[in-house]
């Protein structure tokens, strides 16, 4: 469904660039009319997504229509989630639509891809901030109490206007939007997902394969027997980000390779080296090249893993990987060929 209003611009990004990262408000992006194209929001720090909807059309000249938005995420089990609906009734004088909202919760069904109904609400018996104190008991509010969510997975948001009820399929009871029975069916709202588990924050560091190489690219070829040194690079604060000791690592968590995900690691050096001559002590591990999966002409190889306090790291340096040359077969097989012929062709003319 395509909304008579002017779709606002998406935002990029769900969170500020910075070491906070608390979510901010985003704006809906259509189309998310059915659980298939729920548009996807991002868990900020603080648990929370915010965003800027509308229901139908804003304008109150043009006529109502039965739209409804559906939005995603990744939940816990065990996550206490709140849904809330704010201002979409507005103040009592006021020029544009108000929405009474019905929001629902889905859980993921039984079958991949299916979604069930875990929770949905119309009116709510009391008002809270961010509602107005007349008739604010309209902005729907899933939180009293919050609801536990059941497993992991992606769940989904969905947000109507009364009396349209969800079902578990996304469509609705009824696409009333006209009075007696629809009195507030088109406008705007913000919805508030708060509770949710937000997803482990990322540290990005330094390493170096085959410390004292002097080429700036790493020659690796990708069935080599004997392990190879990689040297984890710890780095002190900066104004981007804070330092990171290598040697506080959980070795057990380092991964390497292709993807970065590879369980390649044999064993890390005891002692610290500080390879790069910055003051700082580095870690030094070994790692089983063919456990790596590396492909001939990859250009990078990843290491990820996490830091005693649980932080996750993760780094990338070039390198080349080819294979060592192979005898030419072929050649040597066509080169004994022709010797062959040429001897059958002289004991032809001595005949």
């Amino acid at each position: 469904m395509i909304k008579r209003t002017c779709v606002r611009n998406a935002v990029a990004a769900a969170f500020f660039a910075t070491s906070a990262q608390l979510a901010f408000a985003v704006d809906e992006v259509e189309p998310n009319d059915s659980l298939g194209s729920a548009q996807q929001l991002v868990v900020g720090t603080d648990g929370k997504m915010i965003v800027q909807g509308t229901i139908g059309v804003t304008d109150p000249t043009q006529t109502a229509i039965p739209d409804v938005d559906f939005y995603s995420f990744e939940g816990f089990a065990g996550n206490a989630v709140t849904v809330d609906i704010d201002g979409g009734i507005k103040p009592v004088v006021t020029t544009v639509r108000h929405v009474d909202t019905i929001i629902a919760l889905f859980r993921p069904g039984a079958t991949p891809g299916t979604w069930e109904i875990h929770a949905q609400v119309d009116n709510t018996p009391s008002i809270d901030e961010g509602s107005e104190p007349i008739g604010g008991e309209r902005d729907a509010r899933i939180d009293n109490p919050p609801v536990a969510l059941p497993v992991d997975g992606t769940y989904i948001v969905a947000v109507s206007s009364s009396p349209r009820f969800f079902r578990n399929d996304g469509s609705t009871t009824n696409t009333t939007v006209t009075p007696p029975n629809a009195r507030f069916p088109n406008g705007s709202y913000t919805l508030i997902v708060s509770g949710v588990t937000p997803p482990p924050r990322v540290q990005y560091v330094n390493i170096d394969i085959k410390p004292g190489d002097k080429d700036e690219v790493t020659r690796l070829n990708p069935k080599m027997k004997r392990d190879i040194p990689i040297a984890l690079l710890s780095n002190a604060a900066t104004a981007s980000g804070p330092a990171f000791n290598a040697l506080d690592v959980k070795v057990d968590s380092i991964t390497f390779g292709r993807g970065g995900e590879e369980k390649s690691l044999v064993r890390c050096l005891k002692h610290g080296w500080d390879v790069n001559r910055d003051g700082l002590r580095d870690l030094i591990c070994l790692f089983d090249v063919p456990s790596a999966a590396f492909d001939e002409d990859d250009l990078v190889g990843k290491m990820k893993g996490e830091s005693a306090n649980g932080l996750r790291f993760e780094a990338v340096a070039k390198l080349k990987v080819k294979a060592p040359r192979r005898k030419h077969k072929e050649k040597d097989h066509d080169r004994d060929h022709n010797r062959g012929h040429n001897r059958d062709h002289d004991r032809d003319d001595d005949d």
